[in-house]
C-alpha cells in the first residue's frame, strides 16, 4: 500500500492511513475527515514545485521554511509571496500556502510543525482530534521533549515530557499523543469528576478500553489522582458510564458495605437501567443534569418505572445531590429497602465523620 509523505521523526517509516476505530468518516466533523496518512518528508531531499505543493495540501496547507528551501524557493521569493498575499506566515518559520484557511486542522498543523518535528500535540487539542471533546480549544497544546527550549508560537501553550516518543500515537496525522496519554493529561489538570467524565466517554466510543487505560497509566508514577484512578477504572470495566454511577458505586454502595449491583442491566426489555440488584430484585436509576431535564424526560422516566413494576421490580431514583450531598443518608436508606426485599446483611459506618448510614429508618 502507498502512504502519503510525512515530516520525518526519529522514527520514522512507512504508515498506513489511519482509522478511527468504532467510528465512520460520516461521524467525524468536515475538519477531521478524512483523517490522512502522515505525509513523508526527508530534510535535504530536493523537491519538485508539484511535490511541495502535494506536500503543502497533506500538511492542511502548511509548509516549514526547510521544506521550501528544500523546493527551491529562496527567502526573497518567500518574502514576496507573503508581502503579496499569496501566503501569510502564522509563525516563525512556518507559511500558510492558502491565506484565509482558518480550520483546527491547519492551526493545529502550523503549531505542531512550529515547535519541531519531535513534537506532538497533547492535552485539549488531542482531546479534540481523537473526539474526546465537541469543541476546539482556545489555545493549542504541543508537547516537546523535556531537554529542548523554544519560545511560545502565538496562541500554543508549550508542555514538555521526557517521554513524548512513547506516548505519541504512531499512525495518526497530525502527531498527537494517544487517546490513553491524552486522558491521563487532561486528569492531571482538571477534577476528579472530570477525569471520571473523560475516561467513561474514551470507553463508551470505544476509542479505548479500560486495559489499555490501566497499562498507560501504570507507566506513570506521578499521574495525579493515581490511587482513584486505579478504582475508576475498575467501576468503568464493570459498566458505569458517567461520574454519577462511579460516585454511587464507590462512595454509596462500597463505602457502606451494599451489595454492588450490576451496572447498566436489562430486565427483559432493551432498555438498561443504571443499577439493578436482580436477587432483589431493586433497580436504582440515578438521574443526573442530563437526559432528564423537562416534562418529556419525567414521562419517559415514569413509564420506564411503570413498566419495571409490571415485572415485579421497585426502582428508586437518586439524583446528584444525593449522591454527593448526602451519600451517608442515601446508603442507608437503600439499606432499609433492601431489607425489606430479603437482604440479610447491614450497612457500615464509612470512613465520613458523621456517617449515619447504620442510624436511618425509613
Amino acid at each position: 500500500m502507498t502512504t502519503a509523505p510525512s515530516p520525518v521523526r526519529s522514527d520514522a517509516r512507512a504508515r498506513p492511513i489511519p482509522r478511527q476505530s468504532g467510528r465512520s468518516a460520516s461521524e467525524l466533523t468536515p475538519d477531521l475527515a478524512p483523517l490522512a496518512g502522515a505525509p513523508l518528508w526527508v530534510p535535504g531531499a530536493p523537491l519538485s514545485r508539484s511535490h511541495l505543493a502535494r506536500l503543502a495540501e497533506q500538511q492542511h496547507g502548511i509548509l516549514t521554511l526547510a521544506q521550501c528551501r528544500d523546493g527551491q524557493l529562496s527567502e526573497r521569493q518567500l518574502a514576496h509571496r507573503v508581502a503579496t498575499g499569496r501566503w501569510s506566515r502564522p509563525h516563525r518559520g512556518i507559511y500558510l500556502t492558502v491565506p484565509g484557511r482558518d480550520n483546527f486542522l491547519t492551526r493545529a498543523t502550523a503549531a505542531l510543525l512550529a515547535c519541531g518535528t519531535d513534537a506532538a500535540l497533547s492535552h485539549d487539542a488531542a482531546a479534540y482530534l481523537h473526539g474526546l471533546a465537541g469543541t476546539e480549544p482556545r489555545r493549542i497544546d504541543v508537547l516537546i521533549p523535556a531537554d529542548r527550549r523554544i519560545a511560545d508560537p502565538a496562541d500554543v501553550r508549550v508542555r514538555r515530557s521526557a517521554h513524548v516518543r512513547e506516548r505519541t500515537h504512531e499512525l495518526l496525522w497530525p502527531w498527537r499523543t494517544t487517546v490513553e496519554h491524552t486522558v491521563f493529561d487532561l486528569a492531571q489538570m482538571d477534577n476528579l469528576d472530570a477525569a471520571i467524565a473523560v475516561i467513561a466517554r474514551a470507553c463508551s466510543r470505544r476509542l479505548t478500553t479500560p486495559r489499555a487505560l490501566r497499562t498507560a497509566l501504570a507507566s506513570r508514577p506521578r499521574q495525579r489522582h493515581a490511587r482513584e484512578l486505579w478504582e475508576i477504572l475498575a467501576e468503568v470495566e464493570a459498566g458505569r458510564e458517567s461520574p454519577l454511577e462511579v460516585r454511587f458505586a464507590r462512595d454509596v454502595l462500597a463505602a457502606h458495605g451494599l451489595p454492588p449491583g450490576v451496572a447498566q442491566h436489562s430486565i427483559g426489555t432493551a432498555q438498561r437501567h443504571d443499577v439493578a440488584f436482580p436477587d432483589l430484585r431493586v433497580i436504582v436509576e440515578l438521574d443526573g443534569r442530563l437526559g432528564h431535564e423537562g416534562a418529556d424526560g419525567r414521562h419517559t422516566d415514569a413509564r420506564r418505572d411503570r413498566r419495571a413494576s409490571g415485572r415485579g421490580w421497585l426502582t428508586i431514583r437518586a439524583t446528584w445531590r444525593d449522591v454527593a450531598g448526602t451519600r451517608c443518608r442515601l446508603a442507608g436508606e437503600l439499606a432499609a429497602v433492601m431489607a425489606v426485599r430479603g437482604w440479610p446483611g447491614r450497612p457500615r459506618v464509612c470512613r465520613r465523620p458523621g456517617c449515619v448510614a447504620a442510624s436511618v429508618e425509613c
